[in-house]
């Protein structure tokens, strides 16, 4: 084996395993393809209070921002739109 061949096969390995260390393979990025139930809706609402220390008017803003991008999406699907950017914006 050549020394060329050794070198890319660790650089894809290494590749490879810092993807899935940071949880991005075997993951579909966005919002699932399931459907969404009311006690979807409650979770990402509970989180969203918890984020936000119960600011229930900044919650309905960023949903209603949301649902002008996103107009068919459900609230379940807004509201966990809302709490990724919040933690994107927290980081």
């Amino acid at each position: 084996m050549s020394i060329e061949l050794f070198l890319t096969l660790l650089v894809v390995f290494w590749l490879v395993l810092l993807l899935v260390s940071r949880g991005r393979v075997g993951r579909v990025s966005g919002p699932s393809a399931r459907p969404r139930s009311a006690s979807d809706e409650d979770l990402w609402l509970q989180k969203l209070l918890t984020l936000t220390l119960n600011n229930r008017g900044a919650i309905e803003r960023g949903v209603t921002a949301k649902r002008r991008n996103f107009p068919s999406a459900s609230r379940a699907e807004l509201l966990e739109r809302v709490h990724t950017d919040y933690m994107r914006d927290r980081r």
